[in-house]
């Protein structure tokens, strides 16, 4: 007789634990907020952004660094760019190109295609960088030289 009794209060026990739990667990879910929208520089370590559609690279080959630009250093055949990314490490890059190629085509303006008068957005004087600047530099695995995409901070 007394097991059964103590198997009663044990189930008891229990099955209050149990809805108590489910309670809490229900109005905790309710009471979280709804995940917002987030701008290319408040994105979560980790997520992927899309490639501008320009890039030639296919998805599978491509890698992206977002950052603010900590160097940068623009001769009449190498760019060189710094970038402090997001996630909290430091990359170099080197853009080559010969004398008479035009190194803006590895250029892009918030995704979109760079202009030779855009230089005024980004550059304070020729190979000075205006600051603060964001960029995020796209880098396909097969050797090609990476395409900055320029993000000056919006007027």
């Amino acid at each position: 007789m007394i097991f059964i009794r103590f198997g009663k209060i044990t189930f008891s026990l229990a099955l209050t634990g149990a809805i108590i739990v489910s309670v809490s667990s229900a109005a905790g879910a309710q009471s979280r907020k709804a995940p917002q929208p987030q701008n290319e520089t408040q994105r979560a370590a980790g997520q992927r952004i899309a490639p501008p559609s320009s890039l030639k690279c296919s998805r599978d080959h491509l890698t992206s660094f977002m950052g603010r630009v900590t160097a940068y250093q623009r001769t009449r055949t190498r760019i060189f760019i710094r970038v402090r990314t997001d996630e909290e490490t430091t990359e170099n890059f080197t853009l080559k190109f010969t004398r008479n190629d035009d190194p803006t085509r590895l250029f892009l303006l918030r995704a979109e295609e760079f202009k030779q008068s855009d230089l005024k957005l980004i550059e304070v004087s020729t190979g000075r960088l205006r600051k603060p600047m964001r960029a995020i530099v796209w880098v396909c695995d097969d050797g090609s030289n990476p395409v900055i995409d320029w993000r000056p901070p919006e007027k």
